[in-house]
């Protein structure tokens, strides 16, 4: 009798033993280290159905990147930090280069998911514009010259008021890049530009003059309000995988930017918090989300990763800092 009552104890042991091991891994746990294996994400709003969709059930958070660099940015912030960070363009980059001497939360090096360039929709009188300001290739250089001249000036009718070059603004990733791709057109030479072309009174009167077409911070409210209501602006620059199906549905026609200024989606993992009960997320679990949104961003008109020079995270960081100081 004695012999079975032990081996019966041995048995619940056993079983306890795996149920507590299967918690741990799948991170379903009751203890106070169970933690889910993928944690709390904060996606670029740009980013949101494939964010959604590869989330397989963690938190969410809609967050433009430019927010969550300043909230990342503050020391006295209450918010604790992802532990994805999901974004168009290299803003975990951004926030290491910005705040070098300071406690801010680190991540990982990003996992590079896809690209869509940024890119120019026009249709009718304006198409016929841009047309005769930029005749053979539409470059960054010839956009930013036609800006803020009559239509007469480009061979337009005098109705047709001013060149406006339609555009969304930071804090959302593509305002960014679009304020990057400007500011290219700065130096003089061949040089990509620095802090001295972001902060030069050029750069400032290009950015009063595009100001007549900002259409605010969401791509996709941008391209709603550009294709269907007339007069919104003359042209307009937005993420390739965004406006192309909307506005060839219109009749709009969508022509590349050159040279060509990419927004490519990236995972970066947290790696430190200030917060040290903040545990990063498993390698495994980051992999198999990575995976997921690629496929999700594929689906949507996404390019794989571009092998293009990215931009430079100090310009982007410069940018957004001039930015936010107007």
């Amino acid at each position: 009798m004695m012999a079975r009552i032990l081996a019966l104890v041995a048995a619940v042991g056993l079983v306890a033993g795996a149920v507590v091991l299967r918690g741990a891994i799948d991170g379903r746990g009751d203890g106070p280290s169970a933690e889910p294996s993928l944690g709390v994400l904060w996606c670029d709003p740009l980013l949101a159905d494939a964010c959604a969709a590869a989330a397989d059930g963690a938190e969410v958070k809609l967050i433009e990147p430019g927010d969550a660099f300043d909230r990342l940015s503050d020391l006295n912030s209450k918010d604790d930090p992802p532990a994805l960070w999901v974004t168009a363009g290299d803003w975990s980059s951004m926030l290491a280069v910005a705040n070098p001497n300071t406690e801010v939360p680190t991540f990982g090096t990003p996992a590079q998911v896809a690209s869509t360039p940024l890119v120019v929709a026009a249709k009718g009188d304006n198409l016929k514009l841009l047309d005769v300001a930029c005749p053979k290739t539409v470059t960054w250089n010839c956009l930013a010259d036609a800006t803020g001249k009559n239509a007469t000036d480009l061979g337009g009718a005098a109705p047709l008021g001013e060149f406006r070059l339609g555009h969304v603004v930071p804090p959302s990733s593509a305002g960014l890049v679009t304020l990057a791709g400007l500011a290219g057109t700065i130096p003089d030479d061949d040089a990509p530009p620095d802090r001295d072309d972001v902060t030069s009174q050029a750069f400032g009167g290009l950015l009063g003059r595009i100001d007549s077409g900002e259409l605010g911070v969401s791509s996709s409210s941008a391209v709603k309000k550009f294709t269907t209501t007339p007069g919104a602006a003359s042209v307009l620059i937005a993420p390739e995988a965004e406006i192309t199906g909307p506005a060839t549905a219109r009749g709009y026609e969508v022509r590349p930017v050159q040279p060509v200024v990419n927004l490519t989606a990236q995972v970066s993992a947290r790696t430190t918090s200030p917060n040290d009960d903040a545990q990063p997320p498993s390698a495994e679990a980051v992999t198999d989300f990575t995976d997921r949104l690629g496929t999700g961003l594929t689906t949507a008109g996404w390019e794989p990763p571009s092998d293009a020079d990215p931009t430079d995270p100090g310009l982007l960081a410069a940018l957004l800092e001039s930015w936010n100081a107007q």
